[in-house]
């Protein structure tokens, strides 16, 4: 999962008073989500693939080892932006009054 983009995120988010700014910086957001999410699924592919091969003798067992625990911290990562999210929307909903 990339993570550097964060930074551009908040870098941008400072000029964010004007409806221009407000739709690119979400449709960024967006983006980098997709992107996030597509890089967490090959992540995820590739242990699959990697256990296989190791089952059947193609991957020796450093390589697969590897490539499950990449899985692992990438899914680990995004469970807890995911739960970050969450914890920010419902204060927000709290705040709102919702």
């Amino acid at each position: 999962m990339r993570l550097e983009g964060v930074r551009d995120v908040a870098a941008q988010a400072v000029d964010t008073e004007s409806p221009a700014a407000s739709r690119e910086l979400s449709g960024d957001f967006g983006a980098r989500l997709h992107a996030a999410i597509a890089d967490l699924e090959t992540t995820a592919t590739s242990a699959d693939v990697t256990s296989e091969g190791l089952v059947t003798g193609e991957v020796d067992i450093h390589e697969a080892m590897v490539a499950m625990e990449k899985a692992d911290l990438v899914l680990r990562v995004a469970g807890t932006v995911r739960n970050k999210v969450i914890e920010a929307y419902q204060q927000l909903m709290q705040a709102g009054g919702g």
